[in-house]
């Protein structure tokens, strides 16, 4: 175990829906499954204006004094300032993990943002992430986010796929993971490595953000991953 004497101050969303992970952000998720994973001390500072962050978004930690964004650079950041170590992978083992946190996060969040709150049968349950917002701004901050993120997503070319097509890609990527992990407990087998952080957390927040989407209901037929999210949420989360 790395010995650190401060806890790191992580800034992120908080939860919402019910859900039994201190995070409703994937990014976040990842940032603070990790730190469970190598057992290192943290504070969640809750904080639901990404635009406060260096980068206006979240999260963002505070490492060696300074605001990290950015959960791949948080990671990274932490290791360089307390000689935190790296996994050993190998090279394949390597790549597939480095292309399967780029899937989820550069591909399979644009489609779980576009499901959750743009698509109407996931508003349904997306609005109510803003229900932690002061009354008095509430339906502003709801709405002018709703429209700045649909903007997001057309200029990044998601937005711009019919909801069918979404469904499909979505689909697709589920599968990918559900065969990479394949019976194993982990990504990589009997133990979890870094690229689990990532993995959990988009999985985990597809499995317990109630969702009206068929790429939700998908998920759902994947027993593996449901199996899965149980297995990492019992290692680190528990208490």
């Amino acid at each position: 175990m790395t010995t650190i004497l401060q806890p790191i101050d992580i800034y992120t969303f908080g939860p919402a829906w019910g859900i039994p992970v201190p995070t409703c952000t994937p990014f976040g998720l990842k940032v603070l499954t990790w730190m469970r994973l190598r057992d290192l001390p943290y504070r969640i500072r809750v904080e639901n204006d990404p635009s406060k962050g260096p980068k206006g978004k979240c999260p963002w930690a505070v490492v060696g004094g300074e605001m990290v964004p950015d959960s791949e650079h948080i990671i990274t950041a932490i290791k360089r300032e307390h000689g935190v170590p790296g996994d050993e992978l190998g090279a394949e083992r390597q790549a597939i993990a480095t292309a399967t946190r780029l899937m989820l996060e550069d591909h399979y969040h644009q489609i779980w943002e576009h499901e959750l709150f743009v698509y109407e049968g996931g508003w349904k349950e997306g609005f109510k992430f803003f229900d932690s917002f002061p009354p008095g701004v509430r339906v502003l901050i709801r709405t002018l986010a709703r429209r700045a993120l649909r903007k997001q997503l057309i200029a990044r070319g998601m937005g711009r796929h019919s909801h069918e097509q979404i469904v499909q890609m979505g689909v697709t990527v589920l599968d990918a993971v559900d065969e990479l992990l394949g019976d194993d407990p982990y990504f990589f087998g009997e133990e979890p490595f870094e690229i689990d952080a990532c993995v959990f957390a988009f999985m985990a927040l597809t499995k317990w953000i109630p969702v009206d989407s068929e790429v939700w209901e998908h998920f759902h037929g994947l027993p593996r991953l449901g199996r899965y999210c149980e297995r990492m949420l019992a290692r680190c989360f528990s208490s």
